[in-house]
């Protein structure tokens, strides 16, 4: 994977695919609650999504699920993380966002995992998140080669 493998734990990786299972239970739902927790906390990133927010949030569940699937081979979804950051680019996402995020996808879980979250869970996945978004940004940093 390279230097941006940071070494999840075989502790995380189980703390989050077991946390995405109570999670996964309600589909798009978790989806809804992550982008009402983004909007609630950083209103002016609001107008960046421009589509029909329903197909937001079943790409940002279906980008969720690979991440989730493919934790032991983040190999396998590099390229599309990859591109991602170059279409995120384009709507103007900046580097300063990816905190606002973090947190959004953290107060999520919480709130889905209700009473089951904790620490531990919370840190595999803040981990994890660091993981995918330094692959995003590095996508996003790339010059496009016509």
């Amino acid at each position: 994977m390279g230097r941006f493998d940071m070494g999840l734990t075989e502790i995380e990786k189980e703390a989050i695919t077991s946390s995405f299972s109570l999670i996964n239970h309600q589909e798009q739902h978790f989806a809804t609650i992550f982008y009402d927790c983004l909007f609630d906390m950083a209103p002016l990133i609001k107008p960046m999504f421009k589509r029909d927010r329903k197909l937001i949030e079943e790409h940002f569940y279906m980008i969720f699920c690979a991440a989730v699937d493919n934790i032991h081979h983040l190999d396998t979804i590099r390229t599309i993380l990859l591109e991602l950051g170059a279409r995120h680019r384009n709507y103007g996402v900046k580097v300063l966002h990816f905190p606002i995020v973090k947190s959004a996808l953290i107060l999520a879980i919480q709130h889905e995992l209700k009473g089951q979250s904790n620490a531990s869970i919370e840190n595999a996945w803040s981990h994890y998140y660091d993981v995918l978004a330094a692959i995003i940004l590095e996508g996003m940093q790339e010059e496009k080669i016509a």
